[in-house]
Protein backbone atom coordinates (compact mmCIF):
# COMPACT_ATOMS: atom_id res chain seq x y z
CA UNK A 1 0.00 0.00 0.00
CA UNK A 2 2.38 3.17 -0.25
CA UNK A 3 1.10 4.57 2.87
CA UNK A 4 1.57 2.24 5.10
CA UNK A 5 1.80 -1.03 2.73
CA UNK A 6 4.05 -2.40 4.35
CA UNK A 7 3.37 -5.91 3.65
CA UNK A 8 2.00 -6.83 7.22
CA UNK A 9 3.64 -10.00 6.81
CA UNK A 10 3.99 -12.07 9.17
CA UNK A 11 1.79 -13.02 8.83
CA UNK A 12 0.76 -9.59 9.19
CA UNK A 13 -1.79 -8.48 8.91
CA UNK A 14 -0.69 -8.98 10.79
CA UNK A 15 -1.69 -10.13 12.86
CA UNK A 16 -1.77 -12.34 15.11
CA UNK A 17 -0.99 -9.59 16.07
CA UNK A 18 -1.67 -10.65 19.45
CA UNK A 19 -2.89 -8.15 21.35
CA UNK A 20 -5.34 -9.69 23.34
CA UNK A 21 -9.32 -8.14 22.58
CA UNK A 22 -8.90 -4.91 20.73
CA UNK A 23 -12.08 -4.39 19.51
CA UNK A 24 -13.27 -2.42 22.50
CA UNK A 25 -10.65 0.03 21.93
CA UNK A 26 -9.25 -0.69 25.96
CA UNK A 27 -6.47 1.47 26.85
CA UNK A 28 -4.98 -1.55 28.19
CA UNK A 29 -4.58 -3.74 25.03
CA UNK A 30 -1.20 -4.77 24.06
CA UNK A 31 0.84 -6.46 21.79
CA UNK A 32 2.19 -9.85 23.61
CA UNK A 33 1.71 -12.71 20.71
CA UNK A 34 4.12 -15.26 20.41
CA UNK A 35 4.45 -13.45 16.90
CA UNK A 36 6.04 -10.96 17.85
CA UNK A 37 9.86 -10.64 18.75
CA UNK A 38 10.84 -10.16 22.51
CA UNK A 39 10.95 -6.48 22.44
CA UNK A 40 13.35 -4.82 19.87
CA UNK A 41 13.41 -1.41 17.62
CA UNK A 42 9.92 0.09 16.84
CA UNK A 43 10.14 1.82 13.74
CA UNK A 44 7.58 5.38 13.37
CA UNK A 45 5.48 6.23 10.65
CA UNK A 46 4.50 9.98 10.71
CA UNK A 47 1.08 10.00 8.61
CA UNK A 48 0.11 13.85 9.60
CA UNK A 49 1.01 16.70 11.46
CA UNK A 50 -1.56 19.28 12.15
CA UNK A 51 -1.63 22.98 14.63
CA UNK A 52 -4.34 24.03 16.52
CA UNK A 53 -3.00 27.66 16.82
CA UNK A 54 -4.38 27.99 13.22
CA UNK A 55 -7.99 27.66 12.24
CA UNK A 56 -9.26 26.35 9.16
CA UNK A 57 -8.37 30.03 7.25
CA UNK A 58 -4.87 29.91 8.93
CA UNK A 59 -5.39 32.76 11.03
CA UNK A 60 -3.73 32.54 14.35
CA UNK A 61 -5.32 31.05 17.40
CA UNK A 62 -5.38 32.55 21.22
CA UNK A 63 -4.16 29.24 22.05
CA UNK A 64 -3.36 25.47 20.91
CA UNK A 65 -0.77 22.75 20.17
CA UNK A 66 0.46 20.55 17.19
CA UNK A 67 0.00 17.14 16.62
CA UNK A 68 1.76 14.20 14.95
CA UNK A 69 -0.43 11.44 14.31
CA UNK A 70 1.82 7.76 13.40
CA UNK A 71 1.63 4.25 13.17
CA UNK A 72 3.99 1.89 15.30
CA UNK A 73 5.75 -1.33 13.71
CA UNK A 74 8.05 -3.58 14.88
CA UNK A 75 11.48 -3.45 12.98
CA UNK A 76 11.92 -6.95 12.83
CA UNK A 77 8.94 -8.55 10.16
CA UNK A 78 6.90 -5.03 10.02
CA UNK A 79 4.04 -5.70 12.21
CA UNK A 80 2.22 -3.66 13.51
CA UNK A 81 2.29 -2.89 17.80
CA UNK A 82 -0.29 -1.56 19.65
CA UNK A 83 -0.48 -0.76 23.75
CA UNK A 84 2.08 2.37 23.05
CA UNK A 85 -0.03 4.95 24.47
CA UNK A 86 1.69 5.27 27.82
CA UNK A 87 2.87 9.24 28.17
CA UNK A 88 5.41 7.70 30.59
CA UNK A 89 6.89 5.56 27.99
CA UNK A 90 7.75 8.56 25.98
CA UNK A 91 10.89 11.21 26.99
CA UNK A 92 10.64 14.61 24.23
CA UNK A 93 13.77 16.44 23.65
CA UNK A 94 14.11 19.86 21.90
CA UNK A 95 16.74 20.92 19.83
CA UNK A 96 18.59 18.10 21.94
CA UNK A 97 17.35 18.98 25.56
CA UNK A 98 14.95 17.44 27.18
CA UNK A 99 13.12 20.83 29.08
CA UNK A 100 10.24 19.94 31.81
CA UNK A 101 8.55 22.95 30.59
CA UNK A 102 7.80 20.89 27.51
CA UNK A 103 4.39 19.47 27.37
CA UNK A 104 2.71 16.52 25.46
CA UNK A 105 0.03 13.56 25.81
CA UNK A 106 -0.57 10.27 23.81
CA UNK A 107 -3.83 8.81 22.87
CA UNK A 108 -4.16 5.62 20.43
CA UNK A 109 -6.11 7.47 17.84
CA UNK A 110 -8.86 5.06 16.40
CA UNK A 111 -11.08 7.69 14.84
CA UNK A 112 -8.51 8.94 11.80
CA UNK A 113 -8.07 5.41 10.73
CA UNK A 114 -10.76 2.91 9.96
CA UNK A 115 -11.13 -0.21 8.48
CA UNK A 116 -14.03 -2.19 6.64
CA UNK A 117 -13.88 -5.79 6.68
CA UNK A 118 -15.23 -7.80 3.89
CA UNK A 119 -15.75 -11.81 5.54
CA UNK A 120 -15.62 -13.74 2.50
CA UNK A 121 -16.89 -17.79 3.23
CA UNK A 122 -16.92 -20.94 1.25
CA UNK A 123 -20.67 -22.34 0.90
CA UNK A 124 -20.14 -24.91 -1.30
CA UNK A 125 -20.79 -28.77 -1.24
CA UNK A 126 -19.11 -29.85 1.56
CA UNK A 127 -20.35 -27.16 4.01
CA UNK A 128 -24.44 -27.63 3.14
CA UNK A 129 -23.86 -31.52 3.45
CA UNK A 130 -22.58 -31.01 6.99
CA UNK A 131 -25.40 -28.75 7.85
CA UNK A 132 -27.88 -31.41 7.01
CA UNK A 133 -26.47 -33.55 10.10
CA UNK A 134 -28.50 -33.91 13.38
CA UNK A 135 -25.36 -32.60 15.25
CA UNK A 136 -24.56 -29.68 12.97
CA UNK A 137 -25.43 -26.99 15.99
CA UNK A 138 -22.48 -28.85 18.29
CA UNK A 139 -20.67 -30.53 17.25
CA UNK A 140 -16.92 -28.83 16.52
CA UNK A 141 -15.44 -31.47 13.99
CA UNK A 142 -18.80 -30.50 11.93
CA UNK A 143 -17.49 -28.07 9.32
CA UNK A 144 -21.02 -26.09 9.55
CA UNK A 145 -21.32 -26.14 13.16
CA UNK A 146 -17.85 -24.84 13.40
CA UNK A 147 -17.60 -21.85 10.62
CA UNK A 148 -20.64 -20.31 12.37
CA UNK A 149 -19.07 -20.63 15.86
CA UNK A 150 -15.81 -19.38 14.39
CA UNK A 151 -17.56 -16.58 12.64
CA UNK A 152 -19.08 -15.64 15.62
CA UNK A 153 -16.41 -15.55 17.92
CA UNK A 154 -14.33 -13.50 15.30
CA UNK A 155 -17.17 -11.17 15.13
CA UNK A 156 -16.84 -10.32 19.11
CA UNK A 157 -13.50 -10.31 18.81
CA UNK A 158 -12.72 -7.55 16.33
CA UNK A 159 -15.65 -5.70 15.09
CA UNK A 160 -15.88 -1.96 16.62
CA UNK A 161 -16.49 1.54 15.96
CA UNK A 162 -13.19 1.71 13.62
CA UNK A 163 -13.43 -1.96 12.23
CA UNK A 164 -16.85 -2.79 10.29
CA UNK A 165 -17.89 -6.09 9.08
CA UNK A 166 -19.90 -7.34 5.92
CA UNK A 167 -20.18 -11.21 5.51
CA UNK A 168 -20.56 -13.25 1.85
CA UNK A 169 -20.33 -15.90 0.50
CA UNK A 170 -19.36 -17.90 -2.66
CA UNK A 171 -20.01 -20.95 -4.37
CA UNK A 172 -20.25 -22.15 -7.72
CA UNK A 173 -22.26 -18.96 -8.89
CA UNK A 174 -20.81 -16.63 -10.57
CA UNK A 175 -20.76 -13.30 -7.83
CA UNK A 176 -20.51 -13.42 -4.17
CA UNK A 177 -23.66 -13.28 -2.65
CA UNK A 178 -23.98 -11.54 0.93
CA UNK A 179 -25.11 -13.07 3.71
CA UNK A 180 -28.12 -10.47 4.85
CA UNK A 181 -30.26 -7.68 2.93
CA UNK A 182 -28.12 -5.26 4.00
CA UNK A 183 -24.58 -6.08 3.05
CA UNK A 184 -23.12 -2.50 3.96
CA UNK A 185 -20.26 -2.81 6.46
CA UNK A 186 -21.47 -2.36 10.12
CA UNK A 187 -20.57 -2.66 13.60
CA UNK A 188 -23.65 -4.38 14.89
CA UNK A 189 -22.36 -7.37 15.99
CA UNK A 190 -25.76 -8.94 17.26
CA UNK A 191 -26.48 -8.40 13.29
CA UNK A 192 -23.83 -9.99 11.53
CA UNK A 193 -24.07 -12.97 14.40
CA UNK A 194 -27.23 -13.60 13.74
CA UNK A 195 -26.96 -13.68 9.46
CA UNK A 196 -24.79 -16.74 10.06
CA UNK A 197 -27.60 -18.68 11.72
CA UNK A 198 -29.29 -18.90 8.00
CA UNK A 199 -27.08 -22.02 7.62
CA UNK A 200 -29.24 -23.80 10.62
CA UNK A 201 -32.58 -23.08 8.47
CA UNK A 202 -33.37 -25.80 5.59
CA UNK A 203 -35.50 -23.94 3.58
CA UNK A 204 -32.57 -21.13 3.41
CA UNK A 205 -30.03 -23.48 2.22
CA UNK A 206 -32.41 -25.11 0.02
CA UNK A 207 -33.45 -21.87 -1.75
CA UNK A 208 -29.71 -20.50 -2.21
CA UNK A 209 -27.18 -22.60 -1.16
CA UNK A 210 -27.93 -26.43 -3.14
CA UNK A 211 -27.27 -27.37 -6.24
CA UNK A 212 -24.50 -25.32 -6.33
CA UNK A 213 -21.29 -27.38 -5.11
CA UNK A 214 -18.27 -26.29 -6.88
CA UNK A 215 -16.09 -23.65 -5.97
CA UNK A 216 -15.33 -20.18 -7.92
CA UNK A 217 -12.95 -19.52 -5.24
CA UNK A 218 -10.91 -16.74 -8.01
CA UNK A 219 -14.17 -15.23 -9.73
CA UNK A 220 -15.66 -14.88 -6.07
CA UNK A 221 -12.55 -13.27 -4.43
CA UNK A 222 -12.12 -10.67 -7.95
CA UNK A 223 -15.51 -9.65 -7.91
CA UNK A 224 -15.18 -8.97 -3.95
CA UNK A 225 -12.15 -6.94 -4.58
CA UNK A 226 -13.79 -5.10 -7.55
CA UNK A 227 -17.36 -4.72 -7.32
CA UNK A 228 -18.23 -5.08 -3.36
CA UNK A 229 -14.86 -3.35 -1.42
CA UNK A 230 -14.00 -0.63 -4.53
CA UNK A 231 -17.53 0.29 -3.85
CA UNK A 232 -17.09 1.07 -0.44
CA UNK A 233 -14.87 4.19 -1.20
CA UNK A 234 -16.09 6.90 -3.59
CA UNK A 235 -12.43 7.41 -4.39
CA UNK A 236 -11.97 3.74 -6.01
CA UNK A 237 -11.99 3.06 -9.62
CA UNK A 238 -12.91 -0.31 -10.87
CA UNK A 239 -9.91 -2.02 -12.72
CA UNK A 240 -7.95 0.57 -11.92
CA UNK A 241 -4.33 1.62 -9.74
CA UNK A 242 -5.91 3.55 -6.45
CA UNK A 243 -3.26 5.16 -3.45
CA UNK A 244 -4.74 6.36 -0.42
CA UNK A 245 -5.42 10.26 -1.23
CA UNK A 246 -2.21 11.40 1.30
CA UNK A 247 -3.56 14.71 0.97
CA UNK A 248 -6.65 14.16 2.95
CA UNK A 249 -5.10 13.89 6.47
CA UNK A 250 -8.17 14.05 8.38
CA UNK A 251 -9.18 10.53 8.02
CA UNK A 252 -7.60 7.49 6.13
CA UNK A 253 -9.71 4.42 5.18
CA UNK A 254 -8.68 0.45 4.47
CA UNK A 255 -10.23 -2.64 3.70
CA UNK A 256 -9.34 -5.81 4.58
CA UNK A 257 -10.96 -9.10 2.60
CA UNK A 258 -10.67 -12.19 4.32
CA UNK A 259 -11.35 -15.40 2.87
CA UNK A 260 -12.05 -18.85 3.75
CA UNK A 261 -12.11 -22.12 1.98
CA UNK A 262 -11.50 -25.66 2.63
CA UNK A 263 -11.04 -26.73 -1.51
CA UNK A 264 -9.67 -25.48 -4.51
CA UNK A 265 -11.19 -23.09 -7.57
CA UNK A 266 -13.22 -26.54 -9.84
CA UNK A 267 -15.48 -23.30 -11.89
CA UNK A 268 -14.09 -22.24 -15.18
CA UNK A 269 -11.01 -20.59 -16.18
CA UNK A 270 -12.21 -17.23 -17.04
CA UNK A 271 -9.88 -16.00 -13.88
CA UNK A 272 -6.73 -17.61 -13.44
CA UNK A 273 -4.44 -16.99 -10.49
CA UNK A 274 -1.90 -14.72 -12.25
CA UNK A 275 -4.46 -12.35 -13.21
CA UNK A 276 -6.58 -12.41 -10.09
CA UNK A 277 -3.46 -11.37 -8.26
CA UNK A 278 -2.89 -8.69 -10.99
CA UNK A 279 -6.03 -7.66 -10.13
CA UNK A 280 -5.71 -7.70 -6.49
CA UNK A 281 -2.36 -5.40 -6.34
CA UNK A 282 -4.13 -2.44 -8.05
CA UNK A 283 -6.16 -1.40 -4.94
CA UNK A 284 -3.14 0.10 -2.43
CA UNK A 285 -5.62 0.41 0.43
CA UNK A 286 -6.83 -3.56 0.70
CA UNK A 287 -4.60 -5.78 3.01
CA UNK A 288 -5.58 -9.75 1.91
CA UNK A 289 -5.79 -12.61 4.18
CA UNK A 290 -6.76 -16.27 3.58
CA UNK A 291 -7.51 -18.94 6.12
CA UNK A 292 -7.36 -22.43 4.26
CA UNK A 293 -8.84 -26.04 6.21
CA UNK A 294 -7.95 -28.98 5.40
CA UNK A 295 -5.93 -31.25 2.65
CA UNK A 296 -7.41 -30.11 -0.44
CA UNK A 297 -6.53 -26.14 -0.39
CA UNK A 298 -3.89 -24.77 -2.66
CA UNK A 299 -1.59 -23.82 0.17
CA UNK A 300 0.71 -22.12 -2.63
CA UNK A 301 -2.31 -20.13 -4.20
CA UNK A 302 -4.02 -19.10 -0.91
CA UNK A 303 -0.32 -18.02 0.28
CA UNK A 304 -0.66 -15.68 -2.71
CA UNK A 305 -3.34 -14.37 -2.46
CA UNK A 306 -3.34 -13.90 1.33
CA UNK A 307 -0.60 -11.91 0.58
CA UNK A 308 -0.86 -10.57 4.05
CA UNK A 309 -1.45 -13.62 5.86
CA UNK A 310 -2.17 -17.07 5.33
CA UNK A 311 -3.27 -19.03 7.69
CA UNK A 312 -3.60 -22.75 7.89
CA UNK A 313 -6.14 -25.21 9.98
CA UNK A 314 -5.45 -29.20 9.55
CA UNK A 315 -8.80 -29.75 11.08
CA UNK A 316 -12.32 -28.26 11.56
CA UNK A 317 -12.36 -27.87 15.30
CA UNK A 318 -8.79 -25.86 14.74
CA UNK A 319 -10.26 -23.22 13.09
CA UNK A 320 -11.07 -20.96 16.27
CA UNK A 321 -7.82 -20.99 16.74
CA UNK A 322 -6.87 -19.53 13.27
CA UNK A 323 -9.57 -17.38 13.28
CA UNK A 324 -8.30 -15.98 17.06
CA UNK A 325 -4.53 -15.55 15.34
CA UNK A 326 -6.46 -13.06 12.81
CA UNK A 327 -8.34 -11.48 15.19
CA UNK A 328 -5.43 -10.57 17.30
CA UNK A 329 -3.96 -9.51 14.32
CA UNK A 330 -6.43 -7.10 12.73
CA UNK A 331 -7.02 -5.71 16.33
CA UNK A 332 -2.86 -5.00 16.17
CA UNK A 333 -3.20 -3.41 13.10
CA UNK A 334 -6.45 -1.12 14.29
CA UNK A 335 -4.52 -0.14 17.88
CA UNK A 336 -1.48 0.41 15.93
CA UNK A 337 -2.04 4.55 15.35
CA UNK A 338 -1.39 7.13 17.73
CA UNK A 339 -0.99 10.70 17.83
CA UNK A 340 1.19 12.95 20.65
CA UNK A 341 -0.20 16.23 21.25
CA UNK A 342 2.65 18.49 22.52
CA UNK A 343 3.92 21.83 23.38
CA UNK A 344 6.91 22.79 23.19
CA UNK A 345 8.49 25.25 25.94
CA UNK A 346 10.66 26.74 23.43
CA UNK A 347 8.76 29.77 21.81
CA UNK A 348 10.05 30.35 18.24
CA UNK A 349 12.65 29.77 15.47
CA UNK A 350 13.29 26.23 14.18
CA UNK A 351 12.90 23.07 16.63
CA UNK A 352 14.24 19.89 15.56
CA UNK A 353 12.08 17.70 18.16
CA UNK A 354 12.46 14.31 19.26
CA UNK A 355 10.42 11.59 21.29
CA UNK A 356 12.22 8.81 22.69
CA UNK A 357 10.29 5.93 23.15
CA UNK A 358 10.84 2.96 25.61
CA UNK A 359 8.30 0.00 27.05
CA UNK A 360 10.16 -1.49 29.72
CA UNK A 361 7.72 -3.83 30.36
CA UNK A 362 8.35 -5.41 26.99
CA UNK A 363 11.73 -3.55 25.83
CA UNK A 364 10.77 -1.99 22.75
CA UNK A 365 12.11 1.18 22.02
CA UNK A 366 12.12 3.73 18.74
CA UNK A 367 12.09 7.73 18.20
CA UNK A 368 10.09 9.65 16.82
CA UNK A 369 11.74 12.62 15.06
CA UNK A 370 10.20 15.95 13.11
CA UNK A 371 11.30 19.57 13.03
CA UNK A 372 8.36 23.02 12.96
CA UNK A 373 9.26 26.24 12.55
CA UNK A 374 7.20 28.20 15.40
CA UNK A 375 5.65 31.54 14.97
CA UNK A 376 8.17 35.24 15.27
CA UNK A 377 6.38 37.34 17.64
CA UNK A 378 3.30 35.53 19.15
CA UNK A 379 3.08 34.59 22.32
CA UNK A 380 2.60 30.73 22.54
CA UNK A 381 -0.52 30.00 24.82
CA UNK A 382 -0.77 25.81 25.52
CA UNK A 383 -4.09 24.41 25.66
CA UNK A 384 -2.93 21.04 27.03
CA UNK A 385 -3.55 20.25 31.03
Amino acid sequence: MKLFHLSLLWLIIIVAIGCGRAGDGSSTLRTTSANYPNGGLVDFKIISKTNTLLDKEGNYRDSGHYSILYQAKTHKHDLPLAGLDQDEFYTMYENDKHIDESKFRVNKDNKTVSNKILLLLDFSGSIVSDCDELNATNDPSNLCYQIVSSSKKFIDSIVSSNQLMSIYYFNSQRKPLPLSNNADPTDDKEFLKHSLDKLYDRAWRKKYLEGYNSTNLYGAIKVAADDIICNWFQDCIPHKSSNIDENNKKHYDFATLVVFTDGRHTVGNNVTPKTLLSDLSLYQRNYYYTIGLGNDVDDAILKQIGKDGYLKADETKLLDTEFENLAQRLNAFANSFYKIDYCPAQQEGKLDLRFDMHDPERNYHGVIEDSITLFDNIDFRCDIE
